[in-house]
């Protein structure tokens, strides 16, 4: 199954969550997007994501050369299913109106000191193992 994990700035909740389904499904299938990106192209280890890079390094899993994308309307035709993380107020009319979107609510991590963030990446790891 592909699935596209969307949050907001495609540095936390959607890029935790795609190394999460792929490294639990070794054929891959997982994407991430944000829904405002700043630095499309940008590989997080030039983000601020050091929480991200860590909590997911705790795991084995290097994501520090994981690149943010912005989400576009034509995206969403390669994928089978689209979990959205990101704010209402975020969301685009069209992604919140897509019939394969499927919204999580999980409070993004900026801000967050590292435990909280280690936190939101089990809720993800547990959601994860139920798709």
């Amino acid at each position: 199954m592909k699935i596209l994990f969307v949050c907001r700035q495609n540095i936390g909740r959607s890029q935790i969550a795609m190394a999460l389904y792929n490294a639990a499904h070794p054929e891959g299938g997982a994407e991430s997007a944000g829904t405002i990106v700043d630095a499309p192209g940008q590989y997080l280890i030039d983000a601020p994501a050091p929480k991200t890079i860590a909590v997911m390094q705790e795991l084995g899993i290097d994501v520090s050369h994981n690149t943010r994308r912005q989400l576009t309307q034509d995206m969403l035709d390669n994928y089978d299913r689209v979990i959205v993380m990101a704010e209402p107020e975020n969301t685009p009319d069209w992604l919140r109106d897509n019939p394969k979107a499927i919204r999580w609510e999980i409070e993004d991590t900026r801000g967050m000191d590292l435990a909280a963030t280690r936190a939101k990446r089990d809720e993800l790891r547990r959601r994860i193992a139920d798709l």
